[in-house]
């Protein structure tokens, strides 16, 4: 088992995301577990659709981590508006993420995302 942070509380590592068929759901809840099992660390899973009641938990994340499908080579148009909200509420308000952690992870139904077509070789 892994050891987070140096001090006595618990470190809040946040993964928001953004599912329509259930398959992003279920990778953030992998997510959770794996953070779930390090030592001092607690998740918090936020679907888009309740970021609005859970901004000041995001605040307090030592750690942002974003999921979405990929659609067409982009993210979802749901996660895409939940980034446009982060202006209001985090950027315009003195950048309140500058200093935390971030990562992420997609899904989709083809390799990378895009499918790539390779020419053949002359």
């Amino acid at each position: 088992m892994h050891t987070l942070g140096t001090g006595g509380g618990r470190t809040l590592i946040a993964i928001v995301y953004h599912s329509a068929y259930g398959h992003t759901r279920r990778q953030a809840e992998a997510v959770r577990s794996g953070v779930q099992d390090i030592d001092g660390a607690e998740a918090l899973l936020v679907p888009v659709e309740n970021v609005e009641q859970n901004w000041d938990r995001l605040m307090d994340a030592e750690a942002l981590i974003f999921g979405t499908p990929t659609y067409m080579g982009a993210a979802s148009a749901a996660f895409n508006a939940f980034q446009e909200a982060t202006s209001r509420a985090v950027m315009s308000k003195g950048y309140r993420w500058k200093d935390k952690l971030a990562a992420g992870f997609t899904n989709s139904g083809t390799h990378a995302g895009v499918r790539i077509r390779r020419r053949p070789r002359d």
